[in-house]
């Protein structure tokens, strides 16, 4: 990741299956990046600690220790889904031109169905936009 990727906003996404492909990327972020890494893993046990960029911020979402929508342990997904809604609510505006910076987006979490929507959401708020599902085979 060089280039103008610096001035780029991060949002790298995944769960236990992605934790050696982000583990990668990660290693390969400018050392002035900015954005977010959301990863969900199923127990507190799976967490890890990682040497990031300053401008980076890894939030860890545990599903054992975090209430899916029933109340009971969140389904695979969901917590990733809810955490990067909020985040496109946040740092994404509705269209992209009026965002100067590009964003560099990679989102895992092949097996869960909360994350097919997501793939839907951020197709239609950015234009000219490929997503590799890795779903697809």
């Amino acid at each position: 990741m060089t280039g103008n990727a610096a001035a780029a906003h991060f949002l790298l996404v995944g769960d236990g299956a992605d934790l050696r492909a982000l583990r990668s990327i990660v290693t390969r972020l400018p050392v002035n990046a900015y954005g977010q890494i959301y990863v969900e893993v199923a127990s507190v046990m799976q967490l890890e600690q990682w040497p990031v960029p300053a401008g980076m911020t890894v939030s860890w979402l545990c599903r054992d220790s975090s209430p899916g929508e029933d109340g009971q342990v969140a389904a695979q997904g969901e917590l990733v889904a809810r955490a990067v809604s909020a985040w496109v609510a946040e740092w994404m505006p509705e269209r992209q031109r009026s965002h100067q910076s590009p964003y560099v987006l990679w989102i895992g979490c092949a097996s869960s169905d909360h994350v097919d929507g997501l793939y839907r959401e951020l197709a239609q708020r950015i234009e000219h936009t490929h997503f590799h599902d890795p779903r697809a085979h």
